[in-house]
């Protein structure tokens, strides 16, 4: 056991019961007043079809290609590594309307399918990659070393020794892949259309587009988001049954493989160049000198300073409330029964988030502190999961030292723990703040025309086929994104984050 002392049961269950249960209870109600017709039927599996093998073939391609750039981390030591891992974390989360967009500048609708499997694999190929570094990169060298001595030769000392340990990241970045392409939004609703419109493009569509005229007007977009959720419960388990510790490795000895450096080098550089084409060629396109920011904030009727104002402030809010619960939970040790339950939000999709969120507590809370809700609760899941893993690679003698000398736990990790892994904290806390930064789906389904971000100006100037300042906005969003990544990384570098 790391932790003396573990969350009780009773807090765990309010939590879910507040942020799941009590949301689920609302589809559940709405869902079975639902008058399922012959055409709703079709449009059902149709769109339960899609989802399934967008998800498969997506997940398959993005494990294999994740793989072999993992491997390839794990050969390159040289200086451009941070840099490297950092733009692939950054693809990972753009937001989906901006890779759509890129996507489609570069291709057209030239083969819609093949463009959103496209686009999933440059999403989850990346975090594949970065999941089976980490893994990986836990071999133990002086094993390494000891095998050659007995005659392993390179290729047998990456199949035995990096690929085992690589594999255990990399299945549960595939798992995450499969759910993530599985809840497909800004894809299959901006490149493919109704042909190849996922479940969570079908829950959208009926709860904005096409509500009922009825005493329940959302019964067909709940019965398709509580459906949803069942299909994800088993993935969501296994995601979760899936162990993927590594360890701090401190030996100064050099990497086994180091002749292979410039090759894994220029093979990672091709990777980055395959995943950030669509964005490169978008600038390229569409030079930014020519924005004229008059004109797209006539044609949106909403100031720029608004829009910016809005995504910034319930971003930073949002990643505050999200990493400071965080913090709570990652102190003590919790069982898998409560780790369960507390990262069971990860079973709704955004869209179907967003829309139980809005069953719920619309009528009650503003919904800019809706949103706020929305966001903080879909983060909270997967930062709680990184931030765990990274306390657990500090050596167990540093946090028992601590708490012989008389600190609670809780101090413990704000003297000892935390600025041990704010370098971890910096990426963590800047992967969460970008993530709500261009979240879409979510926001989309609930806004108001006082919400309003950037990506749903975005996405409404699209709907005005203003496609010249659909490109310049999504440009200048790009610009916010890397310079607020690029700011949260340098206060972890100063030591800003992680302090005691």
């Amino acid at each position: 056991m790391r932790h003396d002392r573990s969350i009780p049961l009773i807090y765990v269950a309010v939590y879910a019961v507040i942020v799941v249960i009590v949301p689920l209870i609302f589809l559940v109600y709405y869902s079975i007043r639902v008058s399922p017709s012959r055409l709703f039927l079709s449009v059902l599996s149709a769109s339960i079809r899609q989802s399934f093998l967008q998800a498969s073939i997506s997940t398959a391609i993005s494990l294999g290609t994740g793989l072999l750039f993992g491997i390839l981390l794990i050969i390159y030591n040289g200086r451009f590594k941070n840099v490297i891992i950092s733009l692939l974390l950054v693809t990972y989360v753009l937001p989906g309307i901006i890779m759509a967009l890129g996507i489609i500048s570069l291709f057209g609708y030239s083969s819609r399918f093949w463009e959103i499997i496209y686009g999933n694999v440059i999403y989850n190929a990346p975090l594949i990659a970065v999941l089976a570094y980490s893994t990986g990169n836990s071999t133990s060298i002086r094993e390494v070393y000891s095998a050659k001595v007995i005659g392993a030769n390179d290729s047998q000392v990456v199949t035995r020794f990096y690929l085992p340990n690589s594999l255990r990241g990399g299945m549960l970045g595939g798992i995450l892949s499969f759910i993530l392409s599985f809840e497909g939004f800004s894809l299959p609703l901006i490149i493919g259309g109704p042909s190849f419109s996922t479940m969570e493009v079908m829950i959208y569509e009926f709860k904005n587009v096409f509500p009922a005229f009825s005493q329940f007007p959302f019964s067909t977009a709940s019965f398709l988001g509580l459906l949803q959720v069942v299909i994800l419960v088993v993935p969501l388990y296994a995601y979760l049954s899936i162990q993927s510790k590594s360890r701090r490795n401190d030996s100064s000895l050099p990497p086994p493989l180091r002749r292979y450096n410039s090759i894994a080098l220029l093979g990672l550089v091709a990777f980055l160049i395959f995943a950030l084409t669509p964005l490169l060629g978008m600038f390229i396109k569409y030079p930014l000198w020519q924005i004229s920011v008059v004109e797209m904030t006539r044609k949106l009727q909403i100031s720029m300073a608004i829009l910016l104002g809005n995504t910034l402030v319930f971003s930073f809010v949002s990643t505050f409330i999200a990493f400071m619960i965080s913090i709570v939970i990652v102190v003590y040790r919790f069982s898998f029964r409560n780790q369960f339950l507390i990262l069971l939000p990860l079973i709704f999709s955004p869209v179907t988030l967003a829309l139980s969120y809005f069953l719920v507590y619309g009528d009650y809370i503003p919904t800019s502190l809706l949103i706020i809700l929305i966001f903080t609760v879909i983060v909270v899941p997967l930062n709680i999961r990184m931030m765990s893993q990274a306390v657990d690679t500090i050596p167990l003698s540093e946090t028992y030292s601590s708490k012989t000398l008389g600190d609670s736990t809780f101090s413990t990790f704000f003297k000892v723990q935390l600025p041990r892994i704010k370098w971890e904290v910096s990426t963590i806390l800047s992967l969460m703040f970008i993530t709500v930064l261009g979240e879409f789906s979510s926001i989309v389904t609930v806004y108001t025309a006082s919400t309003e971000t950037i990506t749903v100006g975005i996405y409404k100037l699209l709907l005005l086929r203003d496609i010249r300042d659909t490109y310049y906005l999504t440009e200048i969003f790009l610009i916010v994104i890397f310079i607020s990544s690029f700011v949260i990384n340098q206060l972890g570098k100063s030591g800003a984050v992680g302090q005691a």
